[in-house]
């Protein structure tokens, strides 16, 4: 009987020290990082838009020209935006967009796909803002169109998250010719293609 006795004495004494305390004081991070969960709780990544967008614009003027844009999320690129905030990495993914032109006049004479690239084929000293900007917007502004008797098409593309923007002109004559003036600066650079 003194044997039993020693061995339940045992069994208790092995019970009662393996009650938990050494992972009661460890961190919680330890855990994950044992685990190799850590990167996936400590980052969250977000897609702006979250899915594939697309609108359409017909325009009919009073000085024969007609303008189809149709703009649309680029769902292959995007720029990452990222910063680290109480342990937990945000990268944040913009995805450009690109707007397809379709201007004519009796025929026509403009056929091109508006983004980062073209504008950047006619101006390279916007690349540094490009590179964090997305298209926000292309649309026909009538009033100047009819005014000039030129089609003039507004394009703005925008820093998200800031007030930073920036806005080019394309103008298109009757016979195709076009230039794009980039008129967010003060000293309004002709561009002509």
């Amino acid at each position: 009987m003194n044997k039993f006795t020693v061995l339940i004495l045992g069994v208790i004494i092995c019970l009662l020290s393996c009650d938990g305390r050494e992972k009661v004081k460890r961190k919680p991070i330890d855990t994950l990082k044992e685990k190799n969960m850590i990167e996936s709780f400590s980052t969250r990544e977000s897609y702006y838009p979250k899915t594939y967008s697309e609108v359409k614009t017909d325009t009919i003027l009073s000085n024969g020209y007609t303008v189809k844009v149709n703009t649309f999320t680029d769902m292959k690129s995007s720029f990452l935006k990222q910063f680290k905030h109480d342990a937990i990495n945000y990268k944040y993914h913009y995805r450009d967009f690109k707007a397809e032109i379709v201007a004519s006049h009796n025929s026509i004479i403009f056929n091109d796909v508006i983004d980062k690239d073209y504008i950047l084929k006619h101006d390279k000293s916007v690349a540094y803002f490009l590179k964090s900007s997305i298209l926000k917007s292309v649309w026909v502004n009538q009033e100047q169109t009819v005014k000039q008797d030129k089609l003039v098409v507004n394009i703005l593309f925008t820093q998200p998250n800031s007030n930073t923007n920036k806005m080019f002109e394309l103008v298109i004559e009757s016979n195709g010719q076009y230039k794009l003036i980039n008129i967010s600066d003060l000293n309004q650079n002709y561009l002509t293609a």
